[in-house]
């Protein structure tokens, strides 16, 4: 579980990757390396998969990949995969991603993005088109993991494994929220009853205030791409988030949490609820809390339904420039089969994309929780769709971030936020 919480960490970077989602902008200035429009590959290649194909990722601390490699070259013997790894950090695996792609490079054949990828590389012509491969899934794929490999309404991708974040509660203290009013409400009552979450100015906190915004049936960008943040959703979420941090709903100490410190806090007794990832489950089964809490989904916005989570998790592309589309194709078939699916929720906590794996009891098993993340999982939303969004990331984490530590009022923060999200879609 410590191999997934540095993993879960590398997701929480994202907003440090500004200067490089920059770098790819002044790309889009340029003639593309590829191009939006490229055929969509078909899933029939798959079955003439040979040669070699070479994956590249995330420094494999937990060695999930590296043991799909060798299990998918034990089922393939015509085939031999082997796994390059970018580097520890988000920031440090897109800048190897932009590097191979720009000089475009044919040595990775399959990449593993971050959710929020999608948008930067398919726009530089960089990802084959997956169309037609995803739907021979999708009746098999949570819906919602889908919708992160979207963009200009091609799919460049297949979702490897998702997450998002969920509620936790101390079962001695307080019941289990249904509304987010309900879940404040405790720790304006008794501060030591408070709500813990991620509220540095990071990616962390833009997830944060995002799983409220949805929560409020509140957008960032339109469906058309527009910016839509400016709204009286945004207030009413603003506001309530920083009443949460005046009232003592939320200690102030919440404004330099990141999901770990969160989590031992939450151990230690500092708050009697938490919002926090998968992984901090089995960590919170070893602490002096065990068996004192439990785990839902997040909670609907005052009484009008379920809470709305924001999407994390890996997917995996096949790169634009591989000379082995067909090996690439059919690794991705292998990971996103029932069988591997199950096996890296029981091997590595992971939370399957495919749904049907949160059936079998080895996951049941492996996850106690599993049903309550499937079910988060299938109502949670992708984070804004754009080329820009470490920018837009940004605009939102610092505004959001102001606002809590009572520099700007609500109000005029929705209009700022506004603006800097305008400002940085006009850069691409």
């Amino acid at each position: 579980m410590v191999t997934q919480r540095r993993r879960l960490r590398a997701v929480t970077v994202i907003g440090a990757v500004s200067a490089l989602a920059i770098a790819l902008t002044a790309c889009s200035d340029a003639e593309p390396s590829g191009t939006v429009s490229s055929t969509p590959l078909d899933p029939a290649l798959a079955e003439s998969a040979k040669g070699d194909i070479t994956v590249c990722g995330p420094t494999d601390s937990s060695g999930v990949w590296q043991a799909t490699m060798t299990a998918f070259n034990k089922a393939h013997p015509g085939t031999t995969a082997k796994y390059v790894e970018l580097g520890a950090s988000a920031d440090d695996q897109l800048q190897q991603i932009t590097q191979r792609m720009q000089t475009k490079s044919n040595q990775c054949d399959v990449f593993r993005l971050d959710v929020v990828w999608t948008a930067q590389l398919a726009a530089q012509g960089w990802l084959a088109d997956m169309s037609n491969v995803i739907k021979s899934k999708l009746d098999k794929l949570i819906p919602s993991t889908a919708g992160t490999l979207l963009f200009k309404d091609k799919y460049w991708g297949v979702p490897f494994y998702s997450n998002t974040g969920l509620l936790y509660h101390r079962t001695d203290q307080v019941k289990a929220p249904q509304t987010w009013q309900q879940l404040y409400s405790y720790g304006e009552a008794d501060p030591k009853k408070g709500f813990l979450y991620q509220a540095s100015q990071s990616e962390s906190l833009t997830v944060s205030f995002l799983e409220l915004l949805y929560s409020a049936g509140g957008q960032v960008l339109n469906d058309k791409g527009e910016v839509a943040v400016n709204s009286p959703a945004t207030v009413e979420v603003l506001t309530f988030m920083q009443n949460g941090v005046d009232k003592g709903a939320s200690p102030k100490a919440v404004l330099t949490y990141d999901e770990d410190a969160t989590r031992l806090a939450f151990e230690s007794g500092a708050g009697a609820t938490m919002r926090n990832y998968p992984y901090a489950y089995a960590a919170g089964q070893k602490s002096a809390i065990a068996d004192k809490f439990a785990v839902t989904p997040l909670p609907g916005w005052k009484a009008t339904g379920s809470g709305v989570g924001v999407l994390g998790g890996s997917n995996v592309a096949v790169s634009a420039f591989s000379k082995n589309q067909a090996g690439a194709l059919a690794m991705i078939d292998f990971m996103t089969g029932d069988e591997w699916q199950q096996r890296i929720a029981v091997d590595n906590a992971l939370a399957p994309a495919v749904a049907a794996a949160y059936t079998a009891e080895p996951v049941k098993k492996a996850l106690p929780f599993s049903q309550e993340l499937l079910k988060a999982l299938t109502g949670a939303k992708s984070r804004p769709v754009s080329p820009v969004y470490p920018q837009i990331s940004q605009a939102i984490y610092q505004t959001v971030g102001k606002v809590l530590s009572g520099e700007v009022a609500p109000q005029p923060a929705a209009t700022q936020m506004a603006d800097k999200v305008a400002a940085a879609l006009r850069t691409f």
